[in-house]
């Protein structure tokens, strides 16, 4: 009875926390542009709501009395599942407790406006509109840190928001020894120009795009696509997904890929919501990390393929009113595979990509450890953008001001992107092991549903019963390795 109690308790908050995705969707979708400043108040107001029921009273003394109903009954149902459950929920209840409610909801409130700022910055191509809003963004990251408490590096505190037990220190090796490995792969690529000879209107891009999910397993009644201006997926209930795209009319593989990218998290989302008895602390994304592999995997080992395309090309000229002389299969193929150095992390290869985290990791852990300011960091993004890239920024909009993360004070996330390279390309040559035909069903019928069901064995519907490295283990036979993803990028073209 003190469990069901507490499960009512929490699945009240979620419900909260369901409501406030809703109000950060439509403000970055659907709202008009004046109403970002009262949204902002609506949105911290429901964090300081959904902060305070977490860390109060009543709910430490549910908790408290579904421990103890669990350890004095062993006859209850799944016993060792509820206790991992409260263990986990208890963790999580320590380190927010940490955080006083106000910083909270000024948190919450800033990061709506300044992803407003970020938005106009960006779209002036000027960072001074940003600048000062990033420096009070970086200060109450610090201050969150410093809430939270750590060892060795503040960063250490906020990555662990994201990616559980990962280090600064960790992570700075692991990124060096993937650097040592990718460079002379990038130094080997041929590059291929775009393929698109005829420019493709958004319009018709999203005829394609819409058809993606359902593609890949993800129908029509669990989820909606929208324009935004930085492609993200939410979750705003078990049957509630938001995805969401935007459109180059040059290159419409783009928005193909950011649509494979945030189905590929939504995917993830509804195994979750499929785990038995969900929503609770289990039936909960493993770490971001995990989160990332599923959307790195769709994107680029199921879309990047040969495979995927030898099938969807001619669905895709359809829906793009082209000729195969205006797009030839090949050229298309070439680029698609193509190895090239760009400024944009969106619109980077595999292999690149990696390199662009990177350098988005060093940049923000010296942030954090207040080794550099943020007035600086134009000229400091150029500079290893040329040293990394060989390549000049011509201006602030395809710098240090194209990510939308920063302005959510995500300062922490970027590393989980490459974590993510890591775990998927290391995922699906386990899942191809168990169905060495996929390649070949995926060309000739465009199925997909022997990967989303083994993905949802193996990873979806393990929620946070295992830790990463136990799940990987599980379901790949070895701890994470970035070995599978050189060898992949090896292979890539």
């Amino acid at each position: 009875m003190s469990f069901t109690k507490y499960r009512e308790f929490y699945n009240r908050i979620q419900n909260y926390r369901d409501i406030q995705s809703l109000l950060q969707w439509d403000s970055e979708v659907m709202m008009p542009s004046s109403g970002r400043m009262a949204r902002s108040h609506q949105i911290a107001e429901m964090s300081k709501l959904i902060h305070e029921l977490f860390t109060g009273d009543e709910f430490k003394h549910l908790l408290d009395k579904a421990e103890e109903d669990i350890s004095k009954n062993s006859n209850y149902d799944k016993i060792d599942f509820k206790k991992k459950e409260l263990k986990v929920i208890q963790e999580r209840l320590e380190k927010q407790s940490k955080l006083p409610t106000a910083f909270v909801q000024e948190l919450s409130q800033k990061t709506n406006i300044a992803q407003a700022k970020w938005e106009e910055a960006k779209g002036k191509k000027d960072f001074s509109l940003f600048s000062s809003t990033l420096e009070e963004l970086v200060d109450l990251a610090i201050r969150q840190a410093d809430f939270y408490g750590y060892h060795k590096e503040r960063y250490d505190a906020l990555l662990d928001d994201y990616e559980k037990s990962a280090t600064g220190e960790f992570l700075a090796n692991l990124f060096q020894d993937l650097k040592k490995d990718l460079i002379p792969i990038v130094s080997n690529a041929k590059s291929y120009p775009n393929p698109f000879t005829k420019k493709v209107p958004a319009a018709l891009q999203k005829v394609f795009c819409e058809s993606i999910p359902t593609f890949l397993g993800l129908t029509s009644d669990l989820s909606r696509l929208d324009s935004s201006a930085h492609p993200f997926s939410t979750s705003l209930g078990p049957k509630d997904k938001r995805i969401t795209t935007r459109y180059d009319e040059s290159d419409p593989l783009s928005s193909i890929f950011g649509v494979m990218h945030e189905t590929g998290h939504s995917l993830y989302e509804v195994g979750l919501s499929e785990i038995q008895e969900a929503p609770h602390p289990l039936a909960e994304y493993l770490s971001l990390g995990m989160h990332e592999s599923q959307s790195r995997l769709w994107e680029n080992q199921v879309g990047r393929s040969e495979e995927f395309w030898q099938f969807y090309y001619p669905t895709a000229l359809e829906a793009w009113n082209l000729k195969e002389k205006d797009l030839p299969f090949e050229k298309m193929i070439q680029s698609i595979r193509s190895v090239e150095k760009t400024k944009i992390r969106v619109e980077a290869d595999p292999v690149t990509y990696n390199l662009h985290i990177i350098l988005r990791f060093e940049i923000e852990r010296d942030l954090i450890a207040q080794k550099i300011k943020v007035t600086d960091l134009p000229d400091i993004w150029n500079a290893k953008m040329k040293e990394s890239f060989d390549l000049t920024i011509d201006h602030p909009a395809e710098g240090v001001l194209q990510d939308v993360h920063w302005s959510m004070a995500a300062f922490g996330y970027f590393p989980t992107y490459a974590l993510g390279n890591i775990y998927s390309a290391q995922l699906y040559s386990a899942f191809l092991k168990t169905d060495p035909n996929f390649p070949k069903t995926l060309a000739n019928s465009g199925n997909t549903a022997s990967l989303l069901s083994w993905l949802k064995e193996n990873v979806h519907h393990q929620g946070k019963l295992l830790s990463v490295d136990e799940l990987m283990e599980k379901a790949t036979g070895s701890k994470p390795s970035s070995r599978f993803l050189v060898e992949s990028l090896t292979n890539f073209r």
